[in-house]
């Protein structure tokens, strides 16, 4: 298990890279590349317990940490009820995952996928770091995490990147986060220092074993400093419009 304390900021690997914080990424990002030894580790889905665990800003951070050890990286939002990753990049949420899959469905991989993703650049990033956002917001997310479209859509997404980073929903909450670890290489699971019931993380591991997900490991996050406690972002509150779609995907 991994822990890490208090932070500041969604995106401290960019903004503090040689604070304790980023040291404790870099030694999660070596670790994963270890545990990648064996069995090849592409898509790497990141779930948690419950909201405001850190689950989003442990996946953007990953993200950043691996488009500096890897080619080309995408990061996917695919907390289809509460999406915040466009958030930490300060990116628009207009065009996203959900539409990608209405395209694929329709024209599979005659698709021009650039049109959906978003590329953050930023001076301490050495390669390309792609975003793909939520987008339209939809009315049947654990139907569509659940179908077959959607794992053919993430193989097609694994030929074009060197490394996919999952930002998935709380698995204590619903079973989304289940469903993606199920179809990713590896699943590195969030539990924020107390506050997550033990026997609400023995469940959601329960779970996961169950699936015989590949679970890389746990990381410990929001670990209260003994001096200063910093603020720390969360969900925050999300705009839900009455605009959305329900996606066939059968």
């Amino acid at each position: 298990m991994s822990s890490l304390e208090q932070e500041k900021s969604k995106l401290i690997a960019l903004e503090e890279p040689n604070s304790i914080h980023v040291e404790m990424y870099r030694s999660i990002r070596i670790n994963i590349e270890y545990s990648a030894i064996d069995k090849a580790v592409k898509t790497i889905n990141i779930t948690s317990t419950l909201a405001n665990e850190a689950k989003t800003t442990t996946a953007c951070n990953l993200a950043v940490m691996s488009a500096n050890r890897n080619k080309k990286v995408l990061l996917i939002d695919l907390d289809l009820r509460s999406p915040s990753v466009h958030k930490a990049f300060n990116f628009k949420n207009h065009i996203g995952v959900t539409d990608l899959l209405i395209d694929f469905i329709k024209n599979g991989e005659k698709i021009n996928l650039y049109k959906y993703l978003q590329q953050f650049i930023h001076p301490n990033i050495t390669n390309e770091l792609y975003i793909l956002p939520v987008g339209t917001e939809v009315v049947n997310p654990t139907e569509i995490l659940s179908s077959k479209r959607i794992v053919e859509l993430l193989n097609f997404l694994k030929d074009q990147f060197d490394e996919i980073i999952i930002d998935s929903s709380p698995s204590g909450i619903v079973s989304d986060g289940i469903i993606t670890s199920a179809f990713s290489d590896g699943t590195i699971y969030i539990v924020e220092s107390g506050r997550t019931r033990v026997e609400d993380a023995q469940k959601v591991i329960s779970q996961l074993k169950n699936l015989n997900v590949n679970i890389l490991g746990v990381i410990l996050t929001k670990v209260p400093k003994k001096i200063k406690d910093y603020g720390y972002y969360g969900y925050g509150n999300n705009d839900h419009s009455n605009n959305r779609v329900k996606i066939d995907v059968e």
